[in-house]
């Protein structure tokens, strides 16, 4: 079943479209904060963002602060100001940094008590306990004492943590593959809080003794600053910066609202931007998005020209956001905004929707280097049984993970960067015995080690360790004799070996089961799969996500065709969570440029197909 689509502007019609969405952003460039930016995908706001930069004049006394939620945002706001050829707007007095940095630089450092004992650790921020030294992460827990045999490992950043109020502890949660992987599948639910009570211990342990902040940490000291230094505060940011501009906001949690509104309220304007309908991150603040609270308090403005997507994907996208006032599809704007390809809905068939997808994509002329295979859940995803973005606890299953990782074609940046960071701290560990317990930041400090001169040797090493497909006893023999040729400092001595060793009964497989990747997904991945929430901000051709047969799918699927973002009757999911995963369905259709396809339980297919039609989406039925 196929229904047609719809005529579409081309020519002098596309022309005037753009150059209303070019007056979008140039709005955007000339706005006063405080002020709110509502964008579509696809909207080009990180030019925006830089072309309201650049339109600073130079050599100004005020700067600007931009941040984002992720280090990648960041960096590509840099490379944007080089080429339009301003480096002076990434100096002193602006900057360019995470949201997390913001808070940690300009709200916490200067209120940090000097050290009173010289042998105490400094301070550090960490982007997430993974950054923490790995002996201080690791979490071992014993069922039963007399039996070591049992013995469970855990890492502090496989845990979700809150924090219920303002001096309250955190509560760690244990959910999803962490929770069941291997042996921990048979411990029961009274185990499994143990083990979560050990690892608030441990977060606690590590923020109190050795001064190691993340996110939640960082924002509770934030929160304390305001109220305690608002007066001094009040002088300082106004004064070192004309406004705040906080980009994916979408993204921030109820703390960080309230942070940002008590920044404001010193003085401080802010221009936030941010698309609600792309908030999925619910951990972070059960219900409503967060970001629903800032834009009460803003006037707002729209970019609703839509650069990467085709009017068909733009138009399925519409009929998946919550307010009923932006359900107008976006401008498609792209040379293939007319691409003729309908969103195919393909029943769940014992993965043979995969190949359906692969035969469609093809059809259109879509290699499998530009297509997306996605999910909510990992679990949901085809090939591996274990989550492939998440190393294994053990240092040396690890390191052959990290060189898995790093050998794929296209690891996604989040993965690509954790890897980088294992692979050089495995060289570090094999030559540092006590590696362990020091944090990367002070590898100069203890070690004399020069970081750039570890990202070279971690580059060649990861150029001459072997194949993963050898027995991973022969792989462990080969890297001990590679990494023994590269000495990451000058003092280091005899390596400690000791370090590289193949985990007991598993010399005989293969050095990619240690990694948890099967040996062809380690010489070449042509298609990509992974979750929602590791792709957004990417884009592909071609996009197919997986809707299992499940109760959140069944549930998602009548909130989406009921039209609104409440619960229907009967057992199910709370409202919020039901229009989180609507906003996760809506963050995938969207990193499509040309082809959107969904494959869902063959029950749902009709409905759906209805629904679409009822709203002038081009769909056809694929089986």
């Amino acid at each position: 079943m196929t229904t047609p689509s719809t005529v579409l502007p081309t020519g002098e019609g596309l022309q005037r479209h753009r150059a209303k969405a070019a007056a979008q952003q140039d709005a955007v460039v000339t706005a006063a904060a405080p002020r709110a930016v509502v964008a579509c995908p696809g909207a080009g706001k990180t030019r925006t963002i830089v072309n309201r930069h650049c339109a600073t004049p130079r050599n100004q006394p005020i700067g600007r602060a931009i941040t984002s939620f992720t280090k990648v945002a960041a960096a590509q706001i840099r490379a944007r100001a080089h080429e339009l050829g301003r480096p002076d707007l990434l100096q002193h007095p602006h900057a360019i940094m995470t949201l997390d940095g913001f808070f940690w630089r300009f709200l916490v450092r200067p209120f940090l008590p000097p050290p009173e004992d010289a042998n105490r650790p400094p301070f550090r921020r960490l982007e997430s306990w993974r950054n923490a030294p790995r002996q201080l992460r690791q979490i071992d827990y014993l069922p039963d004492p007399t039996n070591p045999r049992q013995r469970h490992t855990f890492d502090l950043a496989e845990f979700q943590f809150r924090y219920p109020g303002q001096l309250a502890a955190p509560i760690a949660t244990l959910t999803g593959r962490a929770r069941s992987e291997g042996g921990r599948r048979h411990l029961s639910d009274e185990q499994i809080a143990t083990v979560c009570r050990l690892a608030e211990q441990q977060r606690t342990r590590l923020a109190n003794d050795y001064r190691l902040f993340t996110g939640e940490e960082t924002r509770r000291a934030a929160d304390r600053n305001l109220a305690n230094h608002a007066h001094l505060l009040g002088q300082t940011l106004p004064a070192r910066f004309s406004e705040l501009i906080v980009d994916e906001a979408q993204d921030c949690s109820d703390v960080d609202v309230n942070l940002l509104l008590a920044i404001q309220e010193l003085g401080l304007p802010t221009l936030v931007i941010a698309d609600p309908d792309q908030a999925i991150y619910g951990f972070r603040s059960p219900g409503p998005p967060a970001i629903n609270r800032l834009l009460d308090h803003m006037s707002t403005v729209e970019l609703t020209g839509n650069w990467r997507s085709s009017s068909t994907v733009c138009r399925l996208a519409a009929t998946m956001r919550a307010d009923p006032r932006r359900r107008t599809p976006d401008t498609a704007l792209a040379d293939h905004h007319d691409a003729e390809l309908p969103i195919h809905l393909i029943p769940l068939d014992g993965g043979k929707e995969l190949s359906t997808f692969d035969d469609v994509a093809t059809r259109a002329g879509i290699p499998p280097t530009r297509r997306l295979v996605l999910a909510h859940a990992a679990a949901t995803l085809p090939g591996v049984g274990a989550d492939p973005r998440r190393p294994p606890a053990n240092p040396t299953s690890a390191l052959a993970w990290a060189v898995a990782m790093l050998r794929q074609a296209a690891p996604d940046q989040r993965t690509r960067a954790l890897a980088e960071q294992i692979l050089q701290a495995g060289l570090v560990r094999y030559w540092m015995p006590d590696a362990d317990y020091i944090a990367a930041t002070d590898r100069h400090n203890t070690y004399g080690i020069d970081p750039y001169h570890l990202r070279r040797l971690a580059a060649h090493a990861l150029d001459e360790l072997p194949d993963l497909s050898l027995p991973a006893g022969e792989w462990c023999a080969a890297a001990r004799r590679i990494l023994s040729t590269l000495r990451p400092s000058p003092d280091s001595a005899t390596p400690a070996g000791t370090t590289l060793t193949c985990p007991p009964g598993k010399s005989t497989k293969t050095a990619a089961s240690l990694a948890g990747v099967p040996t062809t997904a380690v010489a070449e991945q042509t298609v990509r799969t992974d979750t929602v929430h590791q792709v957004k901000g990417e884009e592909a051709d071609a996009v197919l996500m997986l809707l299992p047969d499940d109760g959140r799918t069944n549930h998602l699927l009548t909130t989406w065709t009921a039209d609104a973002i409440t619960a229907p009757a009967g057992a199910g999911p709370a409202p919020h969570e039901a229009a989180e995963a609507l906003r996760v369905l809506y963050v995938a259709v969207t990193r499509a440029r040309r082809l959107a396809a969904l494959a869902l339980p063959a029950q749902h297919i009709t409905a759906i197909a209805q629904f679409l039609t009822s709203r002038h989406v081009p769909t056809n039925v694929t089986t």
